[in-house]
């Protein structure tokens, strides 16, 4: 047999952490493993992005995880970044794949793996008088020889004795052949995460993914670059359109968020698909005018926040919100926090980049799609998700600015996630409060950027007050009378907590 190959992906964080590293490739090689390591096999010249590319080619990855790593990895930055997008466009293709490793080497107490990674099976190498037992574990699993081995089964010694444990055979979901309707492909999508049906689940979205992608490119043809995109109806006529293209996909996503299955809930790179459309992010002509990746990528958030507040899973959320992807449009390939982007926000130029207009049309979903019927109870249950999910972004938002320390931070008018919220009816903000509070894990909101309780209590009569100031310069008077209107419950939101 072929020795495994084994690719191994890490930081240069510091020289004994380098060191660290070509010990254990070293070892591994000793042991029958072939090991692709920068370090003898990156030469001067070598072009270093074709060398990161072989990871693709390796039987396994050894993901060596440092806070560093983590960091760089989550934020695609440098070489580790690279790395990062083969790795997630691979677990995309295959969610069940285990040819990547995570080898946990920090002591922090930071996130032990990248976001895209996941719930998978780690193995800690944290404790260097530990190094030959983990080592071994290691490699039996690289060679597929297991340390304890599944026994043999037996027979089931019950079923001459009653035919009560007569089981007929389980049969999996079947892909269907023609996708008539988005409830089609929801219900599906549903089906094969509800089965496990992992090689089933890719099967479907790769059919949708690919009718989806020729409609946009026919729609493209037809519509774009034309001249005749001037007036806000026709550029709206055409943004309903490419919704209406990928209704299927996105539907497809919320099932996997509402299933709560692992293998399943994680649908980034779906987000990353919609915005990444090839010849849709030209600077000039009318899709530069009206931004049809962001406006697609302002839609998905929003639907995959909403599913994910709904059903309890606001780290689902806060994860995509966080997530670094490229900034449209921008001319030195820039990367940001999702929801750091105005236009995957609210501030979308498909719609005149007016976050109220943005709002109203995600407001009128339910009525708008009747597909979303399928994944929320009624109009009043969704737009309570939706109010809940830019509540959260907003305390969120709030939590940066205390961890930045920064006195102009605070008292800046600008702001990322709009306020459109507040503009609901009292009785949805009111239940969109109590949703949120009893979120299992609230404290992520600002947890994650090193805020505590006492911190965003002190200080949220402050973001309140500011709310006034940032109506007052974003819209325009009429609306401060909204702040009147808002529950108390969510005023005194620490105070409740």
């Amino acid at each position: 047999m072929e020795p495994p190959k084994v690719f191994a992906s890490y930081s240069h964080d510091s020289d004994e952490h380098k060191q660290w590293v070509l010990k254990l490739c070293n070892k591994l090689v000793e042991n029958g493993v072939d090991v692709m390591l920068d370090q003898w096999d990156v030469r001067l010249g070598t072009d270093q992005t074709f060398f990161m590319e072989k990871l693709s080619t390796a039987d396994r990855v050894l993901m060596i995880c440092t806070d560093a790593y983590v960091k760089k990895a989550d934020n695609r930055e440098g070489g580790v970044g690279y790395e990062g997008l083969i790795i997630t466009e691979q677990i995309a293709e295959d969610v069940k794949t285990d040819k990547f490793i995570p080898v946990i080497r920090q002591s922090s107490n930071e996130r032990k793996m990248p976001i895209f990674l996941g719930k998978r099976q780690y193995i800690e190498f944290t404790d260097d008088d530990r190094f030959d037992e983990k080592f071994n574990e290691l490699l039996h699993d690289i060679h597929g020889v297991p340390i304890i081995s599944r026994p043999p089964l037996g027979e089931n010694p019950l079923t001459k004795q009653s035919s009560e444990f007569e089981t007929s055979d389980h049969n999996l979901p079947e892909i269907p052949d023609k996708i008539e309707s988005v409830s089609d492909a929801y219900e599906s999508a549903f089906e094969f995460a509800r089965a496990d049906d992992t090689l089933g689940w890719q099967e479907l979205v790769g059919k949708i993914r690919s009718n989806v992608q020729n409609s946009l490119e026919q729609l493209k043809q037809e519509n774009l670059n034309s001249g005749n995109l001037e007036n806000a109806e026709q550029r709206i006529g055409v943004v309903d359109k490419a919704i209406n293209i990928i209704s299927p996909l996105i539907s497809v996503a919320l099932a996997g968020v509402k299933s709560q299955n692992q293998h399943f809930n994680n649908q980034t790179f779906i987000f990353e698909s919609l915005r990444s459309i090839d010849g849709w992010n030209r600077n000039s002509g009318d899709e530069y005018r009206i931004g049809i990746p962001n406006f697609l990528g302002y839609v998905y958030q929003s639907l995959h926040g909403s599913i994910s507040l709904n059903t309890n899973q606001l780290s689902l959320a806060l994860d995509l919100a966080r997530f670094k992807v490229p900034i449209v449009r921008s001319p030195q390939s820039q990367h940001d926090m999702v929801w750091k982007i105005t236009m995957l926000m609210g501030w979308s130029q498909a719609l005149n980049q007016k976050c109220t207009e943005n709002w109203q049309y995600l407001a009128d979903a339910y009525e708008r799609w009747k597909w979303l019927r399928d994944v929320f109870e009624d109009n009043s249950t969704y737009l309570t998700s939706l109010v809940a999910y830019y509540m959260a972004l907003k305390i969120h938002e709030w939590a940066v600015k205390i961890a930045s320390k920064s006195k102009e931070s605070l008292n800046a008018q600008y702001l990322n996630v709009p306020l459109d919220f507040l503009f609901e009816e009292s009785e949805i903000i009111e239940r969109a409060t109590s949703l949120l509070l009893r979120t299992l894990k609230v404290s992520e909101l600002w947890e994650c950027v090193g805020v505590n309780i006492d911190q965003m209590r002190d200080s949220w009569e402050m973001s309140i007050e500011q709310y006034s100031s940032q109506l007052l310069h974003f819209y325009d008077s009429s609306h401060l009378e909204f702040l009147s209107k808002i529950p108390r419950q969510y005023l005194t939101f620490f105070d409740v907590l």
